[in-house]
Parts: structure tokens; sequence; C-alpha cells
């Protein structure tokens, strides 16, 4: 009896090794792959860090060249052959260490890009770069200007086609900007009452029972006027039997056109001249 009990015994225990063996060679499995992904991982993020350390090392030496470039142009109008030399040297080194920048800045967007899990800290990191690197680029523009000026015949400063075309296009929507805000006008015509309901002119004075007058009011809302380029709009219709100009405009440029009983237009004749005093133009009319 004991015979059997001891062989029941070993079998159970034979079989029960037989159930685990594979649960225990899966988990074995799975601990060295997620060993190797983990492993991956730590080799990847050394391997940004690395690039993005370096790209702002670069930055740096970038920067320290430039300052010595600065320094042996000031106050200068000529140069020695050994300054020039420097400087060429200098410009071919921060030529290079840009081109390197933007190579590794544009890797390290691959790897980000390609990266299975979103770093929000890594991506911050990257458009920092990026920032840095436009940043940078304009101030070679300036610096390239600055030589050209002088006239040194030294070689010039590389800069990413997308920078200048951001800048060109930067400078054109603001002189764009300043030049239609130097050109724009307002104008408005109505009655007196429907005027002052708009709250666009006061009445004021009335001294000595001679009458008031109608003035524009301090805090009027510019989007009950027409706005205008003026020097597109030389002429303001106005087909009306009455019509008076209350606004501040020089007389010798304008005229109002009448045809038999109404006047039909308000015509400027020195565009410059007439919007010099104010650039809101107030019609009365019946």
């Amino acid at each position: 009896m004991k015979k059997i009990i001891v062989a029941a015994i070993a079998l159970t225990m034979i079989y029960s090794c037989k159930n685990y063996e594979p649960d225990y060679n899966k988990a074995s499995s799975e601990r060295d792959s997620l060993s190797q992904v983990l492993s991956k991982q730590e080799e990847s993020m050394n391997s940004f860090l690395q690039d993005f350390n370096e790209v702002e090392k670069n930055l740096d030496s970038v920067a320290h060249r430039q300052n010595i470039i600065t320094q042996s142009v000031i106050g200068k109008s000529e140069l020695s052959k050994t300054a020039k030399d420097r400087i060429n040297d200098n410009i071919a080194a921060i030529n290079q260490l840009m081109d390197d920048n933007r190579k590794k800045i544009a890797d390290l967007n691959r790897k980000l890009k390609s990266s299975g899990n979103k770093v929000a800290q890594f991506e911050k990191m990257v458009s920092g770069l990026n920032d840095q690197l436009a940043s940078k680029d304009a101030e070679l523009v300036d610096l390239n200007t600055k030589l050209d000026g002088l006239n040194l015949e030294v070689q010039r400063l590389s800069i990413s086609v997308d920078t200048l075309t951001a800048i060109n296009s930067a400078q054109k929507s603001t002189i764009d900007n300043q030049t239609e805000q130097m050109h724009t006008a307002y104008y408005i015509m109505g009655t007196k009452k429907s005027l002052e309901d708009k709250k666009v002119i006061d009445r004021k004075g009335g001294i000595l029972g001679m009458g008031k007058t109608s003035v524009l009011t301090g805090d009027f809302d510019n989007s009950k006027f027409t706005k205008i380029d003026y020097t597109q709009v030389l002429s303001i219709p106005i087909d009306k039997s009455n019509a008076k100009v209350i606004t501040s405009h020089p007389s010798d440029a304008f005229s109002l056109d009448k045809d038999k009983d109404k006047f039909t237009n308000l015509r400027i004749t020195n565009p410059e001249k007439f919007w010099s005093q104010s650039k809101y133009l107030i019609v009365i009319t019946d």
C-alpha cells in the first residue's frame, strides 16, 4: 500500500512539472523581450539626448564665432588680409556648424515621428531647438547685411532657405500692414439725427443763441464708418439735396459736385492733403 502511495505522489510531481514548464518558458521569453525593449528605449533616449546636447553646443559655438566676427569689424572700413582670413575661417566654421545642426534636428524630428510613443517633453525640446535655429539664422542674415555693407569682400554666411523665405515673408507682411494702416481712412454720411443716434457726432456750442455746432464725438465706434484705402477712393457718392463736410479737411483738396438740385459726389482732388488733418470724414446730409 505504501508503495502505491509513493508512486502516485511521484507521478503527480512529474505531471505537475510538465504542466508548469510551458508557463515558465513563456514568462521567461516575455521577460527577455521586455528587457530588450527597455534596452532599445534606453539606447534611443541616450542617442536623442546626445544629439540634442550636441546641437546646443554647436549653437553656443556659433554665437561665440559671431561675436568674434562682429568685434573684428566694428569701426573698420578696411581689414588686413590676416583679419579677413580669420573672419572667413569663422564664417566657414559657422556654416559647417549650422549645417550639422540642421541635419541633427531633421534626424531628431525623424526619430520622434518613427517612435511608437509620443514623448511630450522630447517634442517640446525639439520645438525649442527649431526656434533657436530659426532665431540664429535671422541673426546671421543681419550679420551678412552688415558685412555686405562694409564691402569687406569676405565669404557669406549660409542661411536656411526656409528661414530666408520666412524672414522675407514677415518683412513683406509688416510693410504691407504698415502701408495699409497709413492709407486707411473712414467716412460716414447721414442726417444730423441719424449721426447723433449712432453717437458719431455731438451738438456743442450754442453761445448767445448762435446755434450749435456738430463735432465728432470722442468715443465713436469705427464700425459705424465705411473703411477705405484713401489712395484708391477718390470719389464718394452723395446723391442728396444738401451736403456739408463737418470734419477738418483743406478746402482746396476736394470739391462737392452738384447736378441741378443735388450733390452727386464728394471729389477728392489731393488725397494726401485731404486726409492730412483727419482720417475721418463726416458729411451731414438732408
